[in-house]
């Protein structure tokens, strides 16, 4: 079974003692490492359509962890169990994972962790914006570059900055990432005529530069 480092890094983020609603699982590798490494006593491998589920009912016999990680046809949160008290949600698109969070009772789940395919700068400010708190970020690079948010209830304040660049992420593979979001902007700005744009892009490409990135 090949583990890719994205779904690693999110199992390292877990909780030990947790019950994991793992939402979107696809083949539960997730799940299934999370018990098999001692992180959740329980996982809920949770999905939308009964043929990914089928995948993670095989990956879970395949592991013997039929006693720990329980496949659950659900569309986002409407069936997870009452007991789960992390919720996983990763490999979507923002919008797709706002409508799983929006008008849900998410009071059960003593944390979150998140990722999103795309900028994750909507997702920062529209946690910020519904009362939830972000603790932790960290940002891979396996073909594309991936950001995972940990997240709990609270209240933050963030600055126009913070939503950008985040309060938590150092280290070369993030200014790896920025390098890399410099140099499209840079060829962005060659080749539109929209001032606007073109007047976004280039306060953002100063915010980048006074960050030394």
């Amino acid at each position: 079974m090949r583990i890719s480092k994205r779904i690693r890094e999110i199992e390292k983020l877990i909780p030990e003692g947790s019950i994991v609603a793992d939402i979107g699982c696809d083949h539960a590798y997730l799940s299934t490492l999370a018990v098999l490494h001692g992180k959740a006593i329980k996982c809920y491998a949770c999905d939308i359509a009964q043929g990914p589920l089928e995948n993670a009912k095989k990956t879970i016999r395949d592991m013997n962890c039929e006693d720990r990680v329980f496949p659950v046809l659900s569309n986002g949160l409407e069936k997870v169990p009452q007991d789960a008290d992390v919720c996983v949600i990763s490999g979507m698109g923002f919008e797709t994972l706002k409508a799983i969070l929006e008008d849900r009772d998410l009071s059960q789940f003593k944390s979150f962790i998140l990722q999103i395919n795309g900028d994750v700068y909507d997702l920062r400010k529209w946690l910020i914006a519904h009362d939830m708190k972000i603790t932790d970020e960290r940002i891979i690079h396996e073909g594309h570059f991936y950001t995972i948010l940990v997240v709990q209830h609270g209240h933050d304040d963030y600055s126009e900055e913070d939503y950008i660049f985040g309060k938590y992420l150092q280290g070369s593979v993030f200014k790896e990432y920025w390098q890399f979001r410099k140099q499209k902007i840079q060829e962005i700005l060659q080749n539109i005529h929209d001032q606007k744009q073109m007047d976004e892009l280039t306060q953002l490409l100063k915010m980048i530069q006074r960050k030394g990135l």
